[in-house]
């Protein structure tokens, strides 16, 4: 989209968003507190940057965080208490007194106080083209220049009033007058701009660093950068996932991977977040090629290497930046539509929609299950036996021996012929999980039994986790803790609690980790513990 007519889109909705009621009801940010539940979201598109002496605020359309240069780490994200509040900031100063965020609107202004966690808005006639702060008289407040003249907002007040110029004003950088500093970033425009997949993003922010020392730059599609002084090329400072959809997650040491799905502008990747969200790295593969995937499915790790389940094949990708490996039918899987992976062994076992099949330590495609053609949605193991779900319950495969197998009292209760999703152990205990309910086997009398109804609170199930005595179950109308006998408690809505559906989760140290089509949430367990 050409900076025209994204202006121009910009300027629409956000006449709409502004002058009317919210898009949107309040989000549960005035129910949860930022340390219970933060959400992580895509970061690629950057709105805005302003510099403070201790701290570098950037903004995107749902959130506002803060880096620290003298601790090089990330705080945030902060969202505000009504969704779609930040969708249409274009700029953004520090105020000098007491270092909270000025943000301009296209026909209004949005204040943001980090210390106390305080929003607050209004709007002014006519369409703003840029804001202002005084250096004459530091305590004045807010400027805004308007198609309808100068207007002010005094410290404290939440109404723009008509107003003379600033004095001394101080002005956000455009990037058109970073260029015009740094000729070199128009120049490598190519190179610098360039996504993985052979996008292209766009500048769209600029402000200097309070040391003089270099220049943080805003993309559209790209993120934020950092260009030191003297230097020709900037470098990337990732904050946050590539795109919206957090499809898949994987639990690792201190914190999660995250597979994003490609969506529009937004490339497939795999992030790493950290517990604290003090700081993220992101695999994107290749300029030319990306990682190649389009959806994930199902995320795991074995050794240095993460491997992902998804609508080419298996994906090996090493964590230490080296290339990518495809597994697909060439390579000798079933089918390229991989639903299910799980490490076995230093091996990993695949589950696809036309059958199974080993990825042994020599990285060579063995069959397994020989026979079966059905889709496998889930995998797991234990000892020699590894067991699948599929379209017609649970079944195993054994070393050694051609086929899948199902226990007989499985086979022989329509009950159990249902699609098993989902596979987990709790202890010795084996977990499946169908479309409604959980399904598990006594392991001192080898009895299966299957457990209430939990899809009428949930919605249609999707993933379960180990927590405690039980799990925590997602479903397409949000989450809830339950255990094998007993209905959903602590239910977290979509809607209400969850940006999103979700999509995956997983528990890690201190938090419950939910992948949604919406972001990624972190909850504090101790805040929704049951």
């Amino acid at each position: 989209m050409s900076v025209p007519r994204l202006a121009a889109v910009r300027l629409f909705f956000g006449v709409m968003l502004l002058a009317g009621p919210p898009l949107q009801g309040q989000s549960s940010l005035t129910r949860w507190s930022q340390e219970d539940r933060t959400v992580i979201g895509d970061f690629s598109h950057i709105t805005s940057i302003a510099a403070g002496q201790m701290q570098v605020f950037v903004t995107s359309p749902n959130a506002v965080v803060l880096w620290n240069p003298g601790f090089r780490e990330w705080e945030g994200p902060y969202q505000p208490p009504t969704a779609g509040y930040l969708g249409f900031v274009f700029q953004s100063l520090v105020d000098p007194i007491d270092q909270s965020l000025w943000m301009a609107t296209v026909n209004g202004w949005i204040l943001f106080q980090p210390a106390i966690q305080l929003w607050d808005r209004g709007t002014v006639p006519g369409r703003v083209l840029t804001i202002a702060l005084d250096r004459a008289d530091p305590l004045a407040g807010l400027f805004l220049r308007t198609t309808s003249g100068w207007f002010q907002v005094q410290r404290g007040s939440s109404i723009a009033s008509p107003s003379a110029p600033p004095t001394a004003p101080q002005v956000p950088t455009t990037p058109q007058q970073l260029i015009r500093l740094n000729p070199a970033l128009d120049a490598n425009r190519a190179a610098i701009l360039q996504t993985p997949g052979m996008g292209t993003a766009q500048y769209s922010a600029a402000a200097e660093a309070f040391d003089k020392q270099g220049w943080y730059i805003g993309t559209l599609g790209a993120g934020l950068l950092f260009l030191p002084v003297g230097a020709a090329i900037p470098v990337p400072m990732t904050f946050g996932l590539m795109g919206p959809v957090a499809r898949a997650l994987y639990r690792a040491p201190r914190g999660v991977w995250v597979a994003t799905n490609q969506t529009g502008s937004a490339p497939a990747a795999l992030t790493y977040v950290r517990d604290d969200l003090r700081s993220f790295s992101s695999l994107t593969g290749s300029l030319a090629f990306g990682l190649r995937f389009h959806r994930a499915a199902q995320l795991t790790g074995l050794g240095r290497d993460l491997w992902l389940a998804s609508d080419i094949g298996i994906v090996r990708v090493p964590t230490d930046g080296a290339s990518i490996e495809v597994f697909d039918y060439t390579r000798g899987l079933p089918d390229d539509r991989v639903l299910s992976v799980a490490a076995y062994r230093g091996a990993v076992v695949v589950g696809t929609f036309r059958g199974v099949a080993l990825i042994d330590d020599s990285l060579k495609v063995r069959p397994v299950g020989a026979g079966f053609t059905g889709r496998a949605w889930a995998v797991t193991s234990s000892a020699d036996t590894v067991w699948f779900g599929t379209d017609l319950g649970l079944r195993y495969a054994l070393p050694g021996i051609t086929g899948l197998f199902q226990p007989r009292q499985l086979s022989e209760s329509p009950s159990f012929q249902v699609a098993v999703l989902d596979i987990a152990w709790k202890a010795d205990t084996l977990v499946g999980m169908t479309n409604d309910q959980l399904l598990w086997r006594d392991p001192a009398t080898s009895e299966w039994t299957l457990g209430p109804n939990l899809s009428g609170v949930l919605g249609r199930l999707r993933r379960i986790a180990l927590f405690d005595d039980g799990f925590w179950v997602a479903g397409e109308r949000g989450i809830a803790f339950a255990t094998v006998a007993s209905p959903p408690r602590a239910v977290l809505r979509v809607g209400e609690d969850l940006p999103g559906i979700p999509l995956d989760l997983t528990v890690q140290g201190d938090f419950l980790w939910v992948g949604t089509d919406a972001g990624l949430v972190r909850w504090r367990l101790d805040a929704i513990r049951p």
